[in-house]
């Protein structure tokens, strides 16, 4: 169950990346404004996405 809900959580922030198009490395860079977009976002939400379905792969063995 854990690793299923490890899963949900990576490729819901994966997807929440790809669509807004930037990272936000704390909270204090929402305010300023200075989180990480672009090519590098698109980059870690993908890599959180693929994360996340290999962690789903994994609880179902």
């Amino acid at each position: 169950m854990g690793l299923v809900l490890v899963g949900l959580l990576l490729i819901g922030v994966g997807l929440f990346t790809l669509l807004g198009g930037e990272i936000w490395i704390s909270r204090l860079t929402v305010g300023e404004g200075q989180g990480i977009g672009g090519t590098a976002a698109l980059v870690v939400g993908g890599i959180f996405i693929g994360l996340g379905a290999f962690f789903l792969k994994e609880s179902r063995k």
